[in-house]
Formats: structure tokens, sequence, C-alpha cells
């Protein structure tokens, strides 16, 4: 049987008769259920889809009734019942979109690998899939949504297979399918690349050279860029007769961030065979991806063991290997489901402005970007299979490795996991591990290599301990070593009367902490006091006290006696039982330990401070004042800086703000704001306020209090939370007041008035936002003022007053104090010039200004902004007619949204695309989307209105 949604949808048998599904009703409802082929779909969602305009009293009687007839029409078999709801169930292969799918990554991975004719072939099969619209007539949102996507992924399909052709000398058909494509798609600067590349080939230069003319002077007049640098050169290239071959696709990033295997691994032959069977069916197409969960008590060798088996393994996971400690057994918080699919998209190439904020789309992204592909996952340290189950690939092909000390029965039995429990190494693979570790000496003590290795309890990571230590002392034999360990033990029994499954840990760590020399020992102190993950060599040296040089000597002195691990980025971390026992001792011993964890504090200001200067030079009001970095040097560098060190930022703050440094804490939130704000990670920022305002609080510091109400405050605002952002920006203002600082009232005010206009209350907004412009005229604030005339054209343009709303961005314009450097004011007053102008009724001033405006945003990556000129162009295509760029651009905006958390911009957007459809002649599509629009941000269309108004 295969079910159809590229087209118009219906069924067809396994006879190969087709089975229509004529009334629009059960259409529905199966377009629904396939929607999420095999999930359940509850009764509520399937009433909100047969009628989105509102269910009659019958309705779920009704849908029942649609049910029955659709079992009629398809088979009774493959619609179930239950849990609430109802789910379709769809084998491998028998829908044509997941069908669709599958053959376009086939075609990307032959494109990848050099190979055109399997690529065309693969492209060909998955566009000759299509019948015409997905879907046919059929809309909704969730529909919507879907057939964007798949629209967007025929268009690759389309411009793979043009490539594919032109790479195996078709050049004549490549370049009449992709004529036909770039005269739809004008603005899509590939399908012009390619199409130029194509023309080329076949021996027509000057007709490729006037296709990039087209596209240049069409950009130019439409939204006012150039072309993109690849396309620029491209051009070069066939100036100067040097194209290339064709390039497929992006290139496939390969990960490969398994750690180095641990150095003389022995035994665990049964495990490693129990593994490789693991490996029949991962090449299994029928089966989900296998899970293997390798269990037992810290310290057995459960992490050495599955990275040994990795790197034994790699061969046959040529795309990739991917790799997460999760800490689930740290002193500190465990690493977040969300946090390890943030660092596993980074490592697959995705930006990090394109990672979606919401967990479930974050791994929805994940599993589709493994999605055909041969990866392997391994899960290290994990704590709870709810920590594990978003990480988890979707599509054969891969394989998942996981420790953990729990059983996580829950995976076991929900997710099909094969259990492999761990226990102590056999005494013959103990001695082994040691004599390898050993060397020569131990063939000449094998009683005392026995003796020692029941001493560690045959625990791997206390035989490698032990073996270091016998290392480095060449003149001790191996019954003195063990007599030594012995005492070891007896003195710290007679400290701790508790039974202790770790002892034989916990004497080999006293034992090999024993032997590091004072400043290395407290080096290993320090390291486990700290609340970061990992630190690299300049953050362990604010710690200690000391100078780069000298903490990379302690630090390779830890790594040497296997007390520290170096991860692939270089950087430090420790085992998280060593890290326990270090913490301990650093409580105990170092009276100075507050004081190194305030310097760390002070290195992360000082450094987020220099960053920030170089990411934002202008906009300083409440930062530190700070001197140049002299490890970073451009704004890229800054933003690599504070996107790789962004989780030890947040837990620097979070451990300031609840161990008494609300100093530090204070400092970080008013110096980071703006970061987090462009980039988009509010609910990290709303993280981040919190820690500063708690401190703030604590020691009625009514200033840090205040600054700390307004990052919260904004935080909450692009969460569409307008409720507590109206709160927390009022309590700024108050604080202002009372503190008579006159520059941050200003501020505050102009926040506040942000709030009220997104909840339409114009009146009140524009008395805030004149109070505020009155406040930055006083104090000769220039940018201030340019911000709040701005705000106050917004109150004036949602109002219908254009004159007056483009007077006052004119003295916006004039007010900025350096436009040549203030890129992020002058891209913000742009794209409201943009707005101002669409209001005016002057398409082609508003497209200019947009253009600039949107590509200003691309390159300083302010996500925010691009997403609101995304909508402003969608508005200006629906103004002028172009109703389907104006459904891609609020589709994109959308899209934007989703990894933001943006809810203003997303009403937005559903705003833009119910005017877009009412115009294009789709009621229903215009209902649902204005529907969606009204819950986000009911005032979100009053702007809108006033346009269409005047």
């Amino acid at each position: 049987m295969l079910f159809r949604v590229l087209g118009a949808v219906d069924v067809v048998r396994s006879d190969g008769a087709r089975v229509p599904v004529d009334a629009r009703k059960p259409r529905v409802l199966l377009a629904t259920l396939l929607l999420h082929a095999g999930e359940w779909v509850s009764v509520e969602r399937l009433v909100e889809a047969l009628w989105p305009e509102g269910a009659p009293p019958s309705a779920e009687q009704n849908t029942k009734t649609y049910v029955w007839k659709l079992r009629r029409l398809v088979a009774d078999d493959r619609i179930d019942g239950g849990r609430g709801g109802y789910r379709v169930r769809v084998a491998d292969g028998e829908l044509d979109a997941h069908r669709f799918e599958e053959l376009v990554r086939a075609g990307r991975r032959h494109a990848d690998a050099g190979l055109p004719r399997q690529a065309a072939s693969a492209f060909g099969e998955a566009l000759r899939l299509w019948r015409g619209d997905p879907f046919g007539d059929l809309a909704g949102a969730d529909v919507d949504t879907v057939r964007a996507g798949l629209v967007e992924r025929r268009l690759t399909a389309l411009e793979g297979h043009a490539s594919a052709l032109s790479a195996l000398g078709s050049h004549e058909e490549a370049v009449v399918a992709l004529t036909g494509l770039v005269a739809q798609h004008p603005f899509r600067e590939r399908l012009r690349g390619a199409l130029m590349t194509a023309l080329y080939r076949a021996g027509r230069q000057a007709e490729a050279l006037d296709v990039y003319d087209e596209g240049r002077v069409l950009l130019d007049r439409e939204l006012g860029v150039r072309p993109g640098e690849e396309l620029r050169r491209l051009h070069l290239a066939v100036l100067n007769q040097d194209v290339h071959p064709a390039a497929g696709p992006s290139p496939w990033v390969s990960p490969a961030q398994v750690p180095a295997a641990v150095v003389g691994f022995t035994g665990r032959a049964e495990h490693l065979q129990r593994l490789d069977r693991l490996l029949l069916h991962a090449d299994d197409d029928r089966q989900p991806p296998p899970i293997a969960v390798v269990t037992g008590t810290g310290g057995v060798g459960k992490t050495a063991l599955v990275i040994h088996w990795a790197h034994r393994v790699r061969d046959r996971f040529p795309d990739g290997q991917l790799y997460v400690n999760l800490r689930g057994y740290d002193p500190d918080l465990p690493v977040s489901p969300g946090d390890a699919l943030s660092g596993f998209l980074r490592a697959l190439g995705v930006d990090s402005r394109d990672i979606p904020q919401d967990l479930d789309e974050r791994s929805a992204t994940f599993r589709s970007l493994l999605a055909g592909r041969q990866v392997l996952v391994v899960l290290d340290n994990a704590r709870t299979a709810a920590q594990v189950r978003p990480l988890l690939p979707g599509s054969p092909g891969c394989l998942v490795l996981v420790t953990s000390r729990d059983s996580l029965r829950g995976l076991i039995a929900k997710d099909g996991a094969t259990r492999l429990p761990l226990d102590l190494l056999p005494d013959a693979e103990a001695h082994d591990l040691l004599c390898a570790l050993i060397g020569d000496r131990a063939a000449a003590e094998p009683r005392e290599v026995d003796a020692l290795a029941e001493l560690c309890a045959r625990l791997p990571l206390a035989l490698r301990l032990a073996a270091e230590l016998a290392g480095g002392r060449p003149s001790s034999s191996l019954a003195d070593l063990g007599r030594e360990l012995t005492r070891e033990q007896d003195r710290l029994d007679r400290l701790d009367d508790d039974a202790d499954p770790h002892a034989a840990l916990r004497s080999a760590f006293s034992w090999s902490y024993r032997h590091l020399g004072p400043e290395v020992a407290r080096v290993f102190r320090l390291s486990g006091a700290h609340p970061c993950h990992e630190l690299g060599i300049t953050a362990i040296a604010a710690l200690t006290g000391s100078d780069d040089v000298t903490a990379r000597r302690h630090v390779d002195a830890l790594v040497q006696a296997h007390l520290v691990e170096r991860t692939a980025d270089g950087r430090f971390q420790m085992h998280d039982l060593l890290r326990t026992y270090a913490r301990g001792l650093a409580a105990e011993l170092d009276a100075d330990r507050d004081a190194a964890l305030h310097a760390l504090a002070e290195h992360y200001v000082r450094e987020a401070a220099a960053a920030m200067v170089l990411f934002d030079p202008v906009d300083r009001a409440d930062r530190r004042p700070a001197p140049p970095s002299t490890r970073l040097t451009t704004r890229d560098e800054a933003m690599a800086w504070l996107e790789s060190e962004r989780a030890n930022l947040l837990a620097v703050a979070e451990h300031a703000a609840g161990h008494g440094d609300a100093e530090h804490a204070e400092q970080l939130s008013g110096t980071l704001w703006r970061y987090f704000h462009v980039r988009g990670y509010h609910d990290e920022s709303l993280a981040l306020h919190t820690h500063a305002l708690a401190a703030g609080r604590r020691r009625s510091d009514r200033v840090a209090e205040g600054l700390a109400l307004t990052g919260f405050g904004v935080a909450c605002e692009r969460l569409g939370r307008y409720g507590e952002a109206l709160r927390h920006h009022e309590q700024a203002v108050a604080v202002g007041r009372e503190t008579g600082d006159v520059s941050f009232t200003g501020r505050a005010l102009k926040n506040l008035g942000v709030v009220l206009r997104r909840l339409g209350r114009h009146d009140d907004a524009q008395r805030t936002f004149e109070e505020a412009l009155s406040i930055a005229r006083a104090i000769g604030n220039r940018r201030g003022e340019a911000g709040v005339l701005c705000s106050l054209a917004l109150v004036h343009e949602a109002s219908g007053r254009y004159a007056e709303a483009l007077r006052h961005m004119e003295l916006a314009m004039a007010a900025v104090p350096d436009v040549d450097n203030d890129h992020a004011l002058v891209n913000h007053l742009q794209a409201n010039l943009g707005l101002v102008h669409l209001g005016l009724g002057r398409p082609e001033v508003a497209a200019k200004h947009l253009g600039e405006a949107l590509a200003g945003a691309r390159a300083t990556g302010n996500r925010d902004l691009e997403c609101e000129v995304l909508d402003t162009l969608g508005e200006l295509a629906t103004a002028t007619g172009d109703l389907k760029r104006a459904v891609e651009h609020h589709h994109e905006a959308l899209a934007l949204t989703r990894r933001t958390g943006d809810r203003h911009e997303e009403a937005r957007a559903h705003d833009g695309l119910a005017r877009a459809y009412e115009a294009w002649g789709r009621p229903g599509d215009a209902r649902r989307h204005r529907l969606v629009a009204t819950r986000r941000a009911p005032g979100v269309n009053q702007g809108v209105n006033a346009r269409r108004s005047s």
C-alpha cells in the first residue's frame, strides 16, 4: 500500500488500484494522521483540523464517523484507535513524502561523494514522485508548514538533479531545467550560479555572464543589495574562463568527536563481541538504530570500553562519530539534552544562529541531519533515560552507545536498548592490564601484580592510577608499592567508618594525590572546586593565580598522573569521581579557595567585557570598562569565544550569585545581555538575569537590581511574556527614579514603552517614549535619542500617522552619532524606515531600506532583526501583489522565530500569511493563520490594519 501526499491526498493499494478520498472531511482526517504517521493524534487535535472555524457540539461523534469511513476506504487494520486518539500505521516506504526525503538524502550523498550518475538517478526518482502541490487543496497551519518544507526540498532536488546532469555532460538538458527554475525563483543565487555554470560548460560564456548581470540588476533594484560572495566569485571565474567542476550540495561535515582511545586497553572480549553483533542491526534498513547501554559502577571502565570499540569500528561509520559527556553524576548539574544537542548540531555544521530554541525542534533537527547517514553517537555518563531520549537518531544506519551507573530501565523497555552490564575486571584481565601499563617489571613480580590488583578492587580507574605511580618510582618494588597502598587504605578506613563501595578508588586517589608536588596538588584541588565543566589554560591560570606557562606545566603533570583529562579542543576536565574527591580536599585544605573562585569569576567578567567591545563596540551602557583583549582581535574571534564559553559564563554567574559574589553575577548580566539578545538566547538570558537579580536583592543593591530587571524584562518581551515584561520594566523605572540615575531611568522607560506598544497601548507608549526622549536630550545621549525617536516613529506607524512617523525616523537618522561604526543601530533604523515607507505607499524606497537592513542583520548575526525585516518584506510583497514571495518571506520569518522563541514576530508572520492567503483567494488558510496570530499576540495586526486603511 502507498499513501500519497505529494499531490492530492489518496491511497494506492498493493495491486496498483488507486483509492481516491473524495470527501473533504475524511481527506482532512487522513492528511492530519499522515502528518504524524505512526504517532497517536489526539481527538482534540483532529477536531481542530476538521473544524478550524469552530467545532459543532457533535464534533467528537462526527470524527468517529469519519474514521469509520476512512477505514472502509483504506483498511481496518491501518487505523488504530486508543490513547485518546487515532494513528495510521505506515510501514517503511509506504508514504511518498518519506520516500522523497530518503531519495533526496541519497542524491546529496552521491553528489558529495562525486558520483553524479547516481545523484542524478536518486534526484530524478525523487522528483517523479510529485503529482502536484503537496496535500492538494487542503490547508492549515501544520499542512502549510510541511508543504513549505517539501516545496523547498523539491527545489533542492531540482537544483541537485540539474547540477548532476551538467556534471555528466548533459549541459543543454541542465540549462533547460535551470532556466525555468531561475525564472520562477530569481532571488535564489545558488540556482543562478548553477545555470551560469551549465551555460559556461555548454560553450555559452556570454549567456552565462548575461545571467549574472540580470541577477545583479534585479537584486539592486528590488532589494538594494549586490550578489553574494559565492556568486561574485563564480562570475569572476567565468570571466577568466576558470570554472572548476560543479560543486554539489554543501558537503557533509563528518565529526570525529570521540576522545583518544585509552592506552593499554585489555580484556572485555565478550562485551566487545556483543557490541560487534549490534553492527548487524545497524545495517538493517528495516530496524531503528540499535542502542547499547553499558552499565556499571563508577571507575569500572565503561567509557574506556565504548571509546575503544568506537575507534575499532570507525570505518563502519563513514559519516562521523559524535560524543558528549553528559556528566550525569558530576558534582554540579548534568548537561541538559538541549545543550548536548546544541553541541552536536554545531559539530554537524549548523550555524549557532540556526539552532532552534525549543528542545523538541532541536531534537527533530538533529534526527533530520542524521537521516540516511551512518553515524556513531556516544552518550557518556548519562543519569536518566529522559536525558538520553532527545539525543537518539531516528533512522537506520546509526548506532548509539550509552554509559551510565544507572540501569536506565526506561531505555530498555521503551526504546528497545540492549543492556551490557560491566563488572569488575576478572583476575586475569586485571593482571594483564597492570602488566601492560607497568611494563617489564611486572613480569618479574607476578604475585605482587595480583596483590596490587586486589588492593585496587580490580577497578580499571584505580589500576591505572596505581600503574602510573609504579611507573614514576622505578626504584621501588611492586611489593613496596602494595604495602604503601595497604597503609593508605588503613589510614582512610580509620578516618571513615562508613562502608564505601569505592574504598579502593578513594585509596588510589589519595595515593596518587599524595605523590603530587605541592603546587600541582593545589591545582588539582582547585580544578575540582570550580563550577565549570571544562576549563582552558588561561582560565586555570586565573583560578590558580599563575601564568599560562606555569598553569600548562602543572596541568600536564596532572594529565600524566591520569588525574585530569585533555579534551579534543584542548581544554581540561576531570572524571566526576575525581572531581568530587578534589572538591572535598579543596574545602578542607584551601583557605584561599573562595579567593581563587573569585579570581576565576573576575577572569570571565574581564574576558567577556573585552569580547563584547569587539562584538558590539558602541552599546557599552551597562558594561564594566575593559582594556583591549590580547587574545581576541576581531568580532568573529570574539563571537567564537562567547559561543564556546557560553556554558561556563552561565555557570560562573550562577555560582557567584549563590556564593556571596554578587558583584560578578551582576557584572556578567550587564555585560552579556546584548550578546544573548542579539543571538536569540532568550531562555539562557532569563537564567543569567535571574542570578543577577537574586544577587542584587540579597545585598539590597538597587542599581544592580534595576539592571537585572531590565535584562529580564527584555528577554520576557521577546518570549511573548508581556505581563512579566511589563512588571519588570515598571520596577526598573521605579528603581531608576529612586536612585536618581537619570540615564538608567531613560533606558528603562524606553524598554517599558516597547512592551506597551506590543500590547497595543499606543497612547501610553507615546507618553513613555516622550519622557525617555526628554531625558536622552537633557543628558546629551545622542544614541539613546535616536533609539527613542525610532520607537516613537513605530507608534505613529502603528496608528497610521505615516508622515509623523517619517519625520521621527529622519530625526533619528540625523541623531546617530557614529553612522559608520554603529552598525546595529543603523540596521535597526533602516528596517524601520522601510516599514514607514511601506505605509506611505513607496514600495521601491521601502525595498531599498529593507534590503540594506536584511544584509546588515545577516552580516552581524542579528537574528531578531533579520526576522523583523523578513516579515516587513512579506508585507511589502503582499502590498505589491507578489503573493508567492510574500508567503516565502513570512514562512522564512516563521522558521526563524522557532529558533529564537520571539512570540511577537511569530504572530506577525502568521498575520502576514493570513493577509497574503486572503489576497490569494484562500480564505480557509487565512482564517487559520489569523487565529494563530491572535492567540500569540492579540494586537499584532494593528499596524498593518492602519496601513491598509490609509
